[in-house]
Order: structure tokens, then C-alpha cells, then sequence
């Protein structure tokens, strides 16, 4: 399937729409300066799943729609129910130490609607000094030029060593969905509502030498450099223009021009955050449904819409009841396709244009598919103490889906019920699902099944296994490893083998040696948050790493008391009698001592 791109696309993945930005629904901010209309308050339902760039969950994370708030869990999942965001407009925000700001903008469909977030660790690309020029730059070209003035949060200047992480988001990148922020619905400088077709993403963040956030300092510039894609590069327009994006509102809004210089975008910039080199166009809102001939919902199908000149396809998924909806360029002939669960297209229609500002229902898509490749599956959730879940949701996944956000996700009703229906492009497909018990933190692991029938039910399932504490490690493109039940998870004051000497360790390991097993061993843990990159001992999959046979990034990201929660990740490549290796996990346990 092509790489979705730009414009403002049209929501989000699998289970549809995309949420929204600068909101007037209740407890979100507005924007009185945007001619976007939002629509009235409504009650929605979310399901979505946040990840890290290497397709590992990203758990723990705060996941808030207006002034509700949740938590990711173990896989990076979360739900919210009926909560009040506007009619054409969701702002989803996700928060975690060691992660920059994500959020998600979308049009929220009456069903449940699916997000696919991938949050991007903070890593330092360089150190400045402060009251010198420099300039930060990266293997791709992308750069950031300086003239050394600095402020704090307060305003004061600042002077010490700058932290400077630059992250380039390219139009053609696989996840530029999900990586990016809002959506591409913003207000330009005159305060109209536009969709944008995006030539480039840059995000940098700036830390003191105190790990405090830093800005360029009042009246000082910063040039930016980004590259522009080589499929690109022939329809670029000479000058383009710059907008920030504002994470209180999830609205970009034009802030100055870039102009073509070679074959990248240069322009002076004055804060920091997002920054994004984007043409303008009028923007509509379309919403349609997806069915079988005989009128059957076709939910989780992936929908992608391209204007005539555009390089890559926005894309979104439709939801449970087969609805996409989201903001598209006005004024313009688009085409429209819809791609099996194989990514081969099986529908090509085009679209538009449409009046500026209006709300279109297309007529329903009606797909000729077999009822042979259509599955329900049924089922029932319930406790160790055999008593209907009553808050929880099934996850299922197609065996051997490439992409990292392959979950669908399914809630219970207030009996412990569920019923997923999939469109598959072949027969008898395979797929694992996982129980989950919210109230209870139970879990069934993952369970691999072959729909044999069309009509699947799975009977009673049992939800009995704790999810309170664990690990997630991938190696290379394996299946991910789920490890839970107990941890021992200790730091402590240890003599090293040179006399006299303290070492303070971290030490976490599983409690069960013989099934799926992780240990990590950190020398010189001083007792907080922190990154490390030496001293350390990980025994995963028969494996010992070192940092001999190692290159690995240790980050403790929360660092509890004892009785709280010790966070962690783990990214690198390491060699063994195999071969070269790259090793990715994420934990979440309770710290012992």
C-alpha cells in the first residue's frame, strides 16, 4: 500500500476517524480565531494503542481527551467511553517522561473510534553552548542554525550547555500518521480553516544543562534547514509556508515562509516545537460508509485519498459500523481507494470537488465481497471467580500483519460479551486475541486461533493472569514477548570487587527463569531517573549482553519508592553466535527494595 501523506487527511486507522485540535467541546480549549467549524458537543467512544519508533508499547503513558484521563497499559492501550468532544473535532494528547509530546486530531465517527499513536523517544542529538553560534544538523541535511541566545521557561537568559534534539519527519515515511501531531487541519494567518499537504515535519527540543525546557531567547531567530523528498522536489513551490504547531489547541497555525534553497526549505523561525513546511488548500469535511453489496458493515478497511499532484495517499480506516470521516482539501478532484486486509486495492473511485467549509455524506461504498470472507467472532469474558468482566475489551491481531499498529480492539458489554467483525482477503485466516479485565488488571496473554467458520464463537474465556507487572521485549522482527507475573526488582549498596569501592545496582529480573525470561543489571544507578549506556548486564533469550558484545540505551524513565513502579526501556544492537541482533523492551514493575 502507498505511504500515507499529507493534506489533513482523513482520520485515523482501523477503527476510523482521526481526533481533532483546538476544540470547543467541553474541556478542551477553542480557537475563536480559526473559521473551522466544530460542530456541536457529542458523546464518543476511543479505542487506541500508543507505540514507540520501534513498534514496542509505549505503557504508562497519560492519554487525555478533554478532562478525561487514562493510562495506557501493558501493550500501550487505552479506551475512553462516552466522552464529550465536538461533532467534527477530538483532540486526543499522550504524555510520557522521556518521550516527546504526541497528540492526535480527528473527526469522530459514531462508532468506536480507533487511534494509532507512535511516540518519539527524546534523544540528544548535539550540545551547544549558549552565547555561541552553532549548528545542529543531521546525516539526512535536515539542520538548525543558532546564534547562541537562549531563555528559560521564565524568560531569564540562559547561559550553559544546550541539549538540542532534532527529529525529521518526512512526507514519505510509513508512520507519518502517527508520528505526527493534531492532524493536518490548521488556520492560517488570516484565521481561516485549511488543509495542508505537508513537505517536510521538523520537531526540536531544547534542555538546560538542569533538564529545564529552553527557547531561542526574545528577538533572536533560528534558521531551519529541511530537506525536501526527492518525489517531491519537481512540484515544490518556490517559497512555502512555515507553521508551528500549538499543543494546547492541536491546531498548526502559519507562522512566517520557508524558501526553496537546492533541494530543501529554509526558513527563520522564533520558538520551538513542531514546525511544518505545508501548502494551503480551503478544507471540507466527508464522511461515507463502507459495505458489502448486501449492506453489511465493513469495518478495519483501510481508506486513502490522493489529490491529482500529490506524491503519497492519506489514509484512514473505516470503524465498526464501516464509517471514515475526516477533513480533505476543498476545491479539488481527489481519488479515493480501499485496500483489502492483503493492501491490494479492490476500489478506485475519484471524488470532489467539494464547496469550502461544507459537510459531505458520499453515497456507501458498496463492495462485491464474498460472504465467505466475512467473520464475526463471539465470545464472553469472564473472571478468575468465573464472574462476567465488566470492564474490558478484547485485542485481536492477524497473524503475520506487518505493520506495527495491526491491533483491533473490541469492549464487553456489561455481560462480559463481545462480537468482532473482519473482512478477510483469504480463507480460514489466523489471528491471536487477548482478554483484558480493566478492574481486575487480568489478562488472558495472547491466544492464537484459525477462524475455521464464519460464525466464530470462542465460548467463555477466562481472564486470570496479572498484567500489574511486566516485560515486552522484541529481538530483530520476531513476535514481541510479553513477560508478566512476579519481578524482582531491586536497587542497592554493593561493594564492588575493588576494595572500599560503593557500587549502587539496579537489578530486575523475572521470578520464573524457565519460561520467558528477562534480567537487567545496572552498575552505578545513583537511585533516579536516568539514561545509561555502560555498566550494564541483560540476559535475554539464552543471551548474555555486555557492553562488550553490546551498543545499548538504558533509559529508567520513573524511578518509584519502594511498593511503586520502576519504568524502563531498552534499544540497541548486540552480537552473539547468531549473528548481529537488535533488541528492543519496555518494562513496568514494582521496585522490592
Amino acid at each position: 500500500m502507498k505511504k500515507n501523506y499529507l493534506l489533513l487527511l482523513l482520520l485515523l486507522l482501523v477503527f476510523s476517524c482521526k481526533d481533532g485540535y483546538l476544540s470547543e467541546s467541553p474541556g478542551e480549549e477553542s480557537n475563536p480565531g480559526s473559521s473551522y467549524n466544530f460542530g456541536n458537543a457529542v458523546q464518543r467512544n476511543f479505542q487506541g494503542v500508543v507505540l514507540d519508533t520501534g513498534g514496542m508499547p509505549v505503557s504508562g503513558a497519560t492519554v487525555t481527551i478533554g478532562s478525561n484521563t487514562v493510562t495506557t497499559d501493558n501493550k500501550g492501550l487505552f479506551v475512553f467511553k462516552n466522552v464529550s468532544v465536538s461533532e467534527n473535532f477530538a483532540h486526543v494528547k499522550v504524555t510520557k517522561a522521556g518521550y516527546v509530546n504526541a497528540s492526535r486530531v480527528m473527526v469522530p465517527t459514531d462508532g468506536m473510534n480507533r487511534i494509532n499513536i507512535m511516540m518519539i523517544p527524546v534523544t540528544t542529538t548535539a550540545a551547544v553552548s549558549a552565547g555561541s553560534a552553532s549548528t545542529v544538523a543531521l546525516p539526512d541535511g535536515t539542520q538548525v542554525k543558532f546564534d547562541g541566545s537562549f531563555k528559560d521557561a521564565n524568560g531569564n537568559a540562559y547561559s550553559g550547555t544546550v541539549k538540542v534534539s532534532l527529529y525529521h519527519l518526512t512526507p514519505s515515511n510509513t508512520y507519518l500518521n502517527e508520528l505526527m501531531p493534531g492532524s493536518f487541519l490548521a488556520t492560517n494567518a488570516t484565521g481561516n480553516a485549511r488543509a495542508m499537504e505537508t513537505f517536510g515535519m521538523l520537531h526540536v527540543q531544547l534542555t538546560g544543562s538542569s533538564g529545564q525546557n529552553l527557547q531561542i531567547a526574545n528577538g533572536h531567530t533560528a534558521e531551519i534547514t529541511v530537506p525536501i523528498d526527492a518525489t517531491q522536489t519537481s512540484n515544490s513551490p518556490a517559497t512555502i509556508p512555515l507553521w508551528s504547531y500549538n499543543e494546547t489547541t492541536g491546531m498548526w497555525n502559519e507562522e512566517g515562509t520557508a524558501s526553496k534553497v537546492g533541494n530543501a526549505y529554509v526558513g527563520a523561525v522564533s520558538h520551538f516545537s513542531w514546525w511544518n513546511c505545508d501548502i494551503q488548500f480551503p478544507q471540507a469535511t466527508i464522511k461515507v460508509h463502507v459495505k458489502t453489496s448486501s449492506g453489511q458493515a465493513l469495518p478495519n478497511l483501510v481508506v486513502t485519498l490522493k489529490r491529482m499532484s500529490q506524491a503519497y495517499d492519506v489514509y484512514g480506516s473505516t470503524d465498526n459500523t464501516g464509517m471514515v470521516s475526516g477533513i480533505v482539501p476543498a476545491g479539488e478532484i481527489l481519488t479515493l481507494k480501499v485496500y483489502d486486509a492483503c493492501h491490494v486495492v479492490i476500489y478506485t473511485a475519484n471524488i470532489g470537488p467539494f464547496t469550502a467549509g461544507s459537510t459531505i455524506v458520499l453515497p456507501d461504498i458498496l463492495l462485491p465481497i464474498p460472504p465467505s470472507l466475512l467473520y464475526t467472532i463471539k465470545g464472553s469474558l469472564k473472571t478468575c471467580a468465573n464472574a462476567n468482566v465488566t470492564d474490558g475489551y478484547v485485542v485481536f491481531k492477524t497473524a503475520g500483519a506487518g505493520n506495527y499498529f495491526q491491533y483491533m480492539s473490541v469492549p464487553v458489554d456489561n455481560a462480559g460479551n463481545f462480537t468482532f467483525n473482519t473482512y478477510s482477503c483469504t480463507a480460514n485466516p489466523q489471528f491471536t486475541y487477548e482478554g483484558l479485565d480493566i478492574n481486575n488488571l487480568q489478562t488472558t496473554n495472547e491466544v492464537a486461533f484459525t477462524a475455521t467458520a464464519n460464525l466464530m464463537n470462542l465460548g467463555n474465556i477466562t481472564v486470570c493472569n496479572p498484567t500489574s507487572e511486566f516485560i515486552i521485549y522484541k529481538i530483530d522482527n520476531q513476535t514481541m514477548v510479553t513477560v508478566l507475573g512476579s519481578f524482582d526488582a531491586k536497587w542497592s549498596g554493593l561493594t564492588s570487587s575493588s576494595p572500599n569501592i560503593p557500587v549502587k545496582q539496579l537489578r530486575i529480573s523475572s521470578m520464573n527463569p524457565a519460561g520467558s525470561y528477562f534480567s537487567i543489571v545496572q552498575n552505578n544507578m545513583l537511585g533516579a531517573a536516568a539514561s545509561f549506556t555502560t555498566d550494564y548486564l541483560i540476559v535475554v533469550a539464552g543471551t548474555d549482553i555486555l557492553p562488550g558484545n553490546g551498543n545499548m540505551m538504558i533509559n529508567i524513565s520513573s524511578f518509584g519508592t519502594v511498593g511503586d513502579y520502576i519504568d524502563f526501556t531498552v534499544n540497541g544492537t548486540y552480537t552473539n553466535t547468531s549473528g548481529s541482533h537488535t533488541l528492543t523492551a519496555t518494562g513496568h514493575v514494582k521496585r522490592d527494595l
